[in-house]
């Protein structure tokens, strides 16, 4: 089924279920990021109904509900093979705790409901008489591709801190501006970050890399200083990196390990991150443009709560840079090597990858891993128990290192794969080593 099509039958489907409230005598519309998509003709991900009906209502009226979110008046009803959050006409009020409201209140009134929300662009509702409803000027902001809040964009952000991070992924997803009071609030109420958790920022910063718009993204996430403001901690050298870009944007000499950078007035690789369909290797073309190596690209994406393969992907990637930056053109070749067999061959094809797509290729470097014969212990053809039985010691970590040394040399090319030969070359190994402690 083409994209259209699904998109159309969900969109029908929502408004059955508008129509349904309707015939039983309440008000419903569509509301919000689906509105909104629609009229950009983006695909659309889910639908959010808003009624004057109470919840318990919601639920006597349709078969199959779960009680999402009753304390704020949404239900979640499922109809037609898809499911819809459907949420009382309400008013916030209180904002405490910077994110969540401390009182909510059904109202009767739609244009009351859609007065709380946060972007002109998110307070628009579709009637199912085709009618839209606009109250914010949510239309003019789309044409004029700008962000723009509903009310004092201060204040918005006073209320939910997250709103922030938001205005920013919708402006580089869709390719808008901040219009200057938007910027502003955002700077003046930047100290709020620090009551979100830290992974909703990760979820919010993770759709950035994944969006369209990732280095416009990291431009606005970058100037506006909000990271030195996240909840928890983040690694030391990133903070340090983020700082000096916000304070005279990445200097001329700014170069990732590698040197990836295209643009001296972007941050490092910025504008090669659209180029990369992998969101984790934007993580890691990112992190490397910037310094960042392996323990603290993995610290990061920890803290931001992406998951340990994640985390351990991008720092794998941000490792095999961090070998190669700095190295003299004699020692590239050794250092390429020690890479991959650290940091796996995977990693290896990854930074290749980033390289290709910012148009700075290594060609040297994927004709020495095209070499590489092998690039892990377990590939070489002779196991530890062999060495032992060979040499006639006892096991010891003697072994490991020993498989290590034969790894490098046959990687290198230095020694063939073969039996015979690596136990040759263990046995005079140890013996050099013997020979040495004497």
């Amino acid at each position: 089924m083409r994209m259209e099509d699904q998109d159309s039958q969900l969109w029908e489907a929502g408004l059955a279920v508008v129509r349904a409230l309707e015939s039983a005598g309440h008000q419903a519309y569509l509301v919000g990021g689906c509105v909104r998509d629609r009229w950009l003709e983006r695909p659309l991900n889910d639908i959010d109904i808003a009624t004057s009906a109470k919840p318990e209502a919601v639920t006597e009226l349709f078969e199959r509900t779960l009680p999402t979110g009753l304390k704020h008046g949404t239900v979640t009803v499922m109809e037609g093979g898809y499911s819809f959050e459907v949420t009382t006409f309400r008013r916030e009020s209180g904002y405490s705790d910077g994110r969540r409201p401390d009182e909510v209140a059904f109202v009767s009134e739609l244009n009351e409901d859609l007065a709380r929300r946060d972007f002109t662009f998110n307070a628009m509702a579709f009637s199912s008489a085709g009618e839209l409803i606009d109250p914010y000027g949510g239309q003019d902001a789309l044409r004029a591709g700008v962000v723009d809040c509903v009310g004092a964009a201060e204040e918005r952000f006073g209320e939910d801190a997250l709103r922030m991070v938001r205005a920013i992924r919708f402006a580089a997803e869709f390719g808008f501006e901040l219009l200057p009071d938007v910027w502003e609030g955002i700077v003046k109420q930047r100290d709020r970050l620090k009551q979100v958790a830290v992974e909703r920022i990760g979820t919010e910063w993770d759709k950035m890399m994944a969006g369209a718009g990732p280095e416009q993204a990291m431009h606005y996430l970058f100037k506006s200083g909000l990271l030195a403001y996240v909840k928890e901690p983040l690694p030391e050298a990133f903070a340090q990196a983020a700082e000096r870009y916000r304070l005279n944007g990445a200097p001329p000499q700014w170069e990732p390990w590698g040197a990836l950078a295209t643009d001296e007035a972007t941050l490092g690789n910025l504008l090669c991150l659209p180029a990369l369909p992998d969101p984790d290797l934007r993580w890691a073309a990112l992190l490397s443009g910037m310094y960042i190596g392996a323990e603290d690209a993995s610290a990061l994406l920890r803290a931001l709560r992406l998951g340990g393969q994640r985390a351990a992907r991008v720092a794998a990637v941000a490792g095999i840079f961090e070998r190669l930056g700095g190295c003299e053109e004699g020692e590239r070749r050794a250092a390429w090597i020690g890479a991959v067999l650290d940091f796996g061959r995977s990693a290896a094809e990854d930074a290749l990858d980033i390289r290709a797509a910012c148009e700075a290729p290594w060609d040297e470097e994927r004709s020495w891993l095209d070499q590489m014969t092998i690039s892990s212990v377990a590939e070489l053809d002779v196991k530890g128990d062999e060495l032992s039985g060979y040499l006639g010691q006892s096991p010891g970590p003697w072994i490991a290192e020993t498989l290590c040394h034969l790894l490098a040399e046959t990687a290198s090319g230095r020694l063939p794969n073969e039996k015979f030969v690596l136990l040759s070359a263990a046995k005079e190994m140890r013996a050099l080593q013997r020979e040495g402690r004497k």
